[in-house]
């Protein structure tokens, strides 16, 4: 009876201090990360332009499949000039433990982007924490003011909204 109290316990108190996922109308926290060409970047060197920050991993389909399915929105809006924005840019945070096979996803995957960093820590990432992200496929797009406007949203819905803005 103990044992099954403090399981009970255990699993109350993660649910009372875990941090809820970010949501639409939420700030989402600067962050910085190393891209894949080893340059260091902020979030906030972002500001003005609509940001699509994608979590994945080389050995999670979905969220490969999710990742190549931004492609053609990207090459459509990378350049375009948003009515309340300058433009349009992926980042994509990988949670994978071994960098070569991050990289051949990269290279296999041919995203266009550059805008790749690799979280070797997996679930115990800082950066992963500081976004809220706990699971994969996830996506935050966030507008030229540093709000998100869309969350786990598909290419599809990608595509209309940038396309009205």
């Amino acid at each position: 009876m103990k044992k099954l109290l403090l399981i009970f316990f255990v699993i109350f108190a993660h649910c009372l201090w875990a941090q809820k996922p970010f949501e639409v109308g939420d700030t989402l926290p600067d962050f910085s990360f190393q891209g894949q060409f080893t340059r260091s970047y902020t979030l906030s060197q972002f500001k003005g332009s609509y940001i699509l920050v994608h979590a994945w991993a080389s050995w999670n389909e979905e969220s490969r499949k999710m990742q190549r399915s931004f492609i053609d929105p990207f090459i459509k809006y990378k350049d375009k000039r948003f009515s309340n924005g300058r433009r349009f840019n992926i980042i994509s945070i990988s949670i994978d433990q071994n960098l070569r096979l991050w990289e051949l996803a990269l290279k296999k995957d041919n995203l266009p982007w550059k805008n790749n960093v690799c979280e070797t820590q997996i679930w115990s990432s800082p950066l992963l924490k500081q976004l809220r992200i706990a699971s994969i496929p996830c996506n935050y797009l966030v507008d030229p003011n540093g709000l998100i406007v869309k969350v786990n949203l598909e290419a599809e819905e990608l595509d209309q909204y940038l396309r009205i803005h």
